[in-house]
């Protein structure tokens, strides 16, 4: 192997030591990307069903009394 060839593999894989590298990073960061948007997601969604949950009996009653006034309403 002359001095030419060598020193083109050695160029080669300093590269792709440094790709290995910045494709590392980029995984890390999709990956870490992965778990705040779904840590994100659930700190959506989980107020909204607990409010719902929570909120429930008081719309039901108001969707009772609403009718109510509807029913009401239609008898005269």
């Amino acid at each position: 192997m002359n001095p030419e060839e060598r020193a083109l593999l050695e160029q080669t894989l300093k590269l792709s030591e440094e790709n290995n590298r910045m494709l590392r990073n980029i995984r890390k960061t999709q990956r870490r990307a992965a778990i705040y948007g779904f840590i994100k997601l659930v700190i959506i969604i989980v107020p909204l069903v607990a409010g719902y949950l929570f909120l429930q009996p008081y719309l039901n009653q108001a969707l009772e009394g609403y009718n109510g006034v509807q029913r009401l309403l239609k008898s005269y």
